[in-house]
């Protein structure tokens, strides 16, 4: 088939791939050819390919040794760091489910993700233990293995250490060490996964929050993992000499596969760092220099914000995306100012297609306000929202429908949602888009209520399950209001107890949700109201708040 879009993508990107081996063995394959070429660093620590295959090997007979079998799920409890790389692909092997559990989540998200994906066997960081045990007895856990940043920092790290990475190592009962085990497990080579059953095989969870309520787990295949991977290095010609900027969140799916897995399939460098500092990452870009980073638009805001930026040397980049909010025109001129020779890009996708499986900027075919073509393998169509079957005419706005490789089997669990989903082959978004006469997406707004902030996706319903934990909340809503720097922020409505009117204020609840949330999910801004809008029906209307915000 010859698609339009075609004509707008690079030379050098095929039109078919195709897939031969699980992803993990990509990575066995350079530690076999590039044995002494490094995988990754980590604040000055470098982990060779032979190394850390033999981790991930050693990691993957563990799990085994552990009980996991074909199917069972591992959680994987970390910011970036070698562990994290080693606990995922070891647990794929080991012919387990990696299920990435987001280290800012506090004891009821994680006690509901960790019971929703029936998670036995975790492998996390010491200092975010904590959390994990105030909920440990009400989940599925059996096994909790514990490292510390420290085993694999360098004795002089060449930038600034997170607090967490300086603070001292904690040891808790009924917990393993995870580098006393990896010390002890056999280091033979293992792959537990059929290559003849890779696309049915599952391979990862990734959670989402899919159209409405509590976050779902995405089922992701081995296919589909190294399908995109593959897919990602061929889009953006990545190589062996290749240095990515890990610094992007692992356990979001776009970290996940554009940082982590598609660089260790094209044998480059992987520059982990904990969490993102702009002053650290602008010196890790110029120490290492750096030739890719995709991050959320506003981690670009604050690198180029910075005051003394000029003073970095950020000429080794030939690719910057960014994803979670278009990139303005000042934006794209900073950024040609500071790195002269880099290519700029934006993207659209989902935590349902492994993030591969959307639209993404072909390299040098920036079109402002479009978030690219199609991707190698991928499928999009503009439908119309009423039917969802008829096609919409080049530059009419409808419902953005993807068929990809990389497409998820459905929600862990929710077979009617997966259907509302998944129909003839094809994942309905139900976000609204358009394509134009060339091909290009242009993404308009997410029909469902998922707010996206700072490139993280934040869901009305969860945030209101968990607010109706506080003792004061009698009844809330939560809606999206524009932010000039996350592009979208949380506001709670509220309608507080008898009793509590006067002596629970905003401020008390932002700070109960400060205990009780991640970051990027607490709602920035509170309303007391006496009452919420509904229907006749006692149906909450949120439209009505989104009208009242858009007026204000």
């Amino acid at each position: 088939m010859n698609h339009r879009w075609y004509a707008a993508w690079p030379a050098w990107t095929p039109r078919k791939i195709e897939v031969v081996k699980p992803v993990t063995e990509y990575m066995r394959s350079w530690a076999e050819a590039t044995p002494d070429h490094v995988a990754l660093s980590f604040y000055g620590r470098d982990v060779t390919y032979a190394a850390l295959n033999n981790l991930v090997d050693r990691m993957a007979w563990a799990f085994k040794g552990l009980g996991v079998k074909k199917g069972d799920r591992v959680g994987v409890h970390m910011q970036n760091c070698p562990q994290f790389v080693i606990a995922y692909l070891g647990a794929l092997r080991a012919g387990g489910v990696a299920v990435a559990v987001n280290p800012m989540f506090k004891g009821a998200e994680l006690e509901y993700e960790l019971a929703d994906a029936g998670v036995e066997t975790l492998v996390g960081l010491d200092y975010l233990y904590p959390e994990v045990q105030k909920v440990r007895s009400r989940t599925p856990l059996k096994n909790v293995l514990l490292t510390s940043l420290k085993d694999f920092l360098p004795e002089a790290p060449v930038f600034p250490l997170p607090d967490e990475a300086l603070a001292e190592r904690k040891v808790f009962p009924d917990t393993g060490d995870l580098m006393e085990l990896l010390g002890r497990s056999p280091d033979g080579p293992i792959c537990l996964v059929s290559v003849s059953d890779m696309k049915n095989s599952l391979a990862v969870l990734q959670y989402t929050g899919g159209t409405t309520g509590l976050p779902k787990g995405a089922m992701l295949t081995h296919y589909g993992i190294a399908f995109g991977a593959v897919g990602t290095m061929q889009w953006y010609r990545f190589r062996e000499d290749d240095v990515f900027l890990g610094v992007t969140p692992f356990f979001h799916v776009m970290g996940q596969m554009t940082l982590m897995l598609s660089p260790l399939t094209a044998g480059g460098r992987v520059v982990l760092m904990d969490r993102f500092v702009p002053e650290a990452v602008a010196q890790a870009i110029g120490h290492y220099r750096c030739t890719f980073w995709v991050g959320a638009t506003t981690m670009i805001i604050a690198l180029l914000n910075l005051p003394n930026i000029s003073d970095y040397d950020l000429s080794s980049l030939r690719l910057l995306w960014t994803g979670g909010a278009p990139i303005s025109v000042e934006l794209q001129n900073r950024i040609k100012e500071l790195a002269p020779q880099a290519a700029v890009g934006e993207g659209y996708g989902l935590s349902e297609t492994a993030s591969h499986g959307g639209a993404c900027t072909p390299p040098f075919r920036y079109r402002a306000g479009f978030a690219g073509t199609p991707q190698l393998g991928v499928e999009i169509k503009i439908v119309d929202e009423e039917t969802g079957t008829r096609e919409m005419a080049p530059n009419e706005p409808g419902e953005i429908i993807i068929k990809s490789p990389t497409t998820m089997l459905g929600y862990w669990n929710r077979p009617e949602e997966t259907a509302e989903m998944l129909r003839d082959g094809w994942l309905y978004t139900k976000d609204t888009g358009l394509m134009d006469e060339q091909g290009y997406v242009k993404f308009l707004g997410r029909t469902r209520e998922m707010i996206k902030c700072s490139g993280f996706s934040v869901f009305p319903a969860e945030v209101e399950h968990l607010l109706y934990a506080h003792p004061a909340v009698k009844e809330t809503a939560v809606i999206g209001v524009n932010d000039p720097y996350r592009g979208t922020s949380p506001k709670a409505f509220i309608v507080l107890k008898d009793g509590y009117e006067g002596t629970v204020t905003e401020k008390d609840i932002l700070d109960w949700c400060k205990e009780n949330m991640a970051a990027y999910k607490r709602p920035k801004y509170v309303e007391f109201r006496e009452a919420l809008p509904k229907t006749a029906a006692g149906k909450l209307q949120k439209i009505v708040l989104e009208q009242e915000q858009q007026t204000a």
